[in-house]
């Protein structure tokens, strides 16, 4: 065939017969995506360290159950069942006394920090977006691995906890605790569990240092946000803005006491009502998510 023949075939072609690029729909990029990010995790010492701490710390919550019940009453004298806010305190570990859940420190660090910190650290942020094709699906991932993660961890934790303590109850003599009425403040624990890593993630992406991120989630809900709170108070019209803080929020949410004490309520930091604060705090968490994936989108990896 000649060189013309060749030319004029390529010119009267139909333009359906011509090659297009396949685009991959968003499902299926996502899809490979979460499953980057969960070999990620995966593959990581860090996480079973975590996940393992945390199982044996949950056995040991509910083993230890029954001491709750005996020293709750009057000059640590002992009562006949546990209360349901101290049954609530103790299976969220302790978020009054510590102002955060124990396990939100320990599921924070791996599951809202790390996805995010490590890639810039280790340098394999380009290979993550390579293989996504696009930022914010591969934040997106993060963030959803992030959440399922500290929320599965979260609820393994608060059945063995259940399990072990109902047996421990049992098996000293003391009758159970209202479980039924502890489920309301449990699940909005759950639920601040599955929000953290959306604001642990937000803010690890605008700072991009795991070190500063887990410092500033650490000193904010202790003493900075109080600190904050009394000095923005101090202006004439803002009230008792404090108490629409985040973590305030979230140990308002978590509460199980309908009416605290006076101790208590300064512990928690907050009035609100339980859903509300739960409300504000989940807003809260998807606008620092939301200032991340602006940063994130945008930032050149090393």
């Amino acid at each position: 065939m000649s060189p013309t023949a060749v030319t004029t075939s390529k010119r009267d072609a139909s333009p359906y017969d011509r090659a297009v690029p396949v685009i991959p729909l968003a499902g299926t990029a996502l899809k490979r995506a979460l499953h980057y990010e969960y070999m990620r995790l995966r593959g990581l010492r860090s996480t079973w360290v975590v996940l393992a701490a945390l199982i044996t710390l949950s056995l040991l919550n509910g083993v230890l159950l029954p001491m709750e019940a005996m020293g709750a009453g009057p000059g640590g004298a002992g009562q006949s069942s546990l209360d349901t806010g101290r049954l609530v305190d103790s299976l969220q570990f302790n978020p009054i006394g510590m102002q955060l859940p124990l396990s939100a420190w320990m599921l924070v660090f791996v599951f809202g920090t790390g996805p995010i910190t490590t890639e810039f650290s280790h340098r394999t942020a380009r290979t993550a977006w390579l293989t996504v094709g696009s930022r914010s699906l591969s934040y997106a991932a993060k963030l959803i691995t992030g959440t399922v993660g500290a929320l599965t961890a979260s609820v393994v934790g608060l059945v063995l906890s259940a399990a072990s303590g109902s047996t421990a109850v049992t098996v000293v003599g003391l009758p159970q605790p209202d479980w039924w009425a502890a489920c309301g403040p449990l699940l909005r624990y759950l639920t601040v569990m599955a929000c953290l890593p959306v604001l642990a993630g937000g803010l690890a992406a605008c700072i991009r240092s795991r070190l500063m991120t887990v410092l500033i989630l650490a000193l904010w809900p202790l003493m900075l946000e109080r600190g904050f709170g009394l000095a923005v108070e101090q202006i004439p019209g803002t009230g008792n803005v404090s108490e629409w803080f985040p973590f305030a929020a979230a140990r308002a949410a978590m509460s199980g006491t309908e009416n605290p004490e006076e101790f208590t309520r300064l512990l928690i930091g907050s009035d609100l009502a339980p859903l509300t604060g739960l409300a504000v705090f989940s807003v809260s968490a998807a606008l620092i998510a939301y200032c991340g994936w602006q940063v994130y989108r945008r930032r050149e990896a090393p």
